[in-house]
């Protein structure tokens, strides 16, 4: 097998587990919290603000907005949630998924083998009633571990001589604003590319210029899998997963026009690259919550009789 076939298939592998370590993870965490994490749910979305810290909470915890907002969707559909609750947990769910950034920048990522270490031997030794919470903790290290891994497998591509020919493609911020959603919208997770964003950064592959729009578009790409998950549902739900995508479109507009300035102030504070990506990450998130949530109540009327447009009275 030739070095670059095998550099491949390394990063591929390494993305994959990633991808199905944070799949296990989410699972393991809404199985154990199961008809609690519902309950929980339906208790501390009772108004916008509540809602919105609840869907930044369950998803820091999660570490999936995807999940979240599909799970939102589904607990409309159900009438679990009203429409407006779980609007308001799809707002916080970006915000919770900017942790995944902070956890790479602070290189937290480093103890993926503590914990799976930790995990492994607790869901294997543990007292049995408890082993379940070893292998959420065993994922949560797994899905850690697979960054390590990325990493280490990106780390020679820094020392290409053509490695600047690359950058070049995606310098334009509009191409790498799509990229970055077309690339989380084909992974169905927006952690992975500001995981990966965040690790480019660190390795040198990418300015922290570029790698801000790339992250800006995997909060547009991330609304892909409430939208998936509403074409299955009935007409309400999808129109709420467009509402979800209308909110992302909002941020990324807040991103690319307001914020600006404020984001070429973080760009050029003295903080490693990697922090300054997550740090931005973070305001354009918090920007899009806070100008949603003050105006809600005022639209919330007419944006109520378009999801309920057709329905029986």
């Amino acid at each position: 097998m030739s070095p670059l076939i095998a550099w491949i298939f390394s990063v591929v592998a390494a993305v994959m587990l990633f991808l199905h370590g944070l799949a296990a993870f989410t699972e393991e965490v809404a199985r154990l919290g199961g008809e609690r994490l519902r309950d929980a749910l339906r208790r501390l979305t009772r108004n916008d603000v509540t809602a919105a810290l609840t869907g930044t909470l369950t998803t820091a915890l999660v570490q999936s907005s995807s999940a979240i907002t599909s799970m939102a969707v589904a607990l409309a559909h159900n009438r679990t949630l009203d429409a407006r609750a779980a609007f308001g947990v799809m707002i916080g769910a970006n915000i919770g998924t900017t942790l995944t950034a902070w956890l790479v920048a602070l290189q937290i990522a480093g103890l993926g083998p503590v914990f799976v270490s930790l995990g492994g031997l607790w869901s294997l030794a543990g007292p049995r009633p408890w082993r379940a919470y070893g292998k959420a903790v065993f994922y949560f290290g797994l899905v850690f571990l697979a960054l390590d891994l990325i990493s280490q497998a990106l780390a020679p591509v820094a020392q290409r001589v053509d490695i600047a020919e690359w950058q070049a493609l995606l310098q334009s911020p509009a191409l790498a604003l799509v990229f970055g959603a077309v690339l989380t919208a084909l992974v169905q997770s927006s952690s992975v590319v500001t995981g990966v964003a965040v690790l480019t950064v660190q390795q040198g592959l990418l300015e922290p210029s570029v790698a801000v729009w790339l992250v800006a578009g995997a909060n547009l790409g991330t609304s892909s899998t409430a939208l998936l998950t509403g074409t299955a549902l009935d007409a309400r739900s999808r129109r709420l997963a467009l509402l979800n995508s209308g909110f992302n479109v909002l941020g990324v507009g807040l991103f690319a026009t307001v914020l600006q300035p404020l984001i070429g102030q973080v760009l050029a504070a003295a903080l490693p690259p990697a922090r300054q990506v997550a740090l931005v990450h973070t305001l354009f998130n918090l920007a899009a919550a806070l100008a949603a949530l003050p105006v809600l109540p005022y639209l919330w009327p007419r944006l109520q009789r378009w999801l309920q447009r057709g329905e029986p009275d």
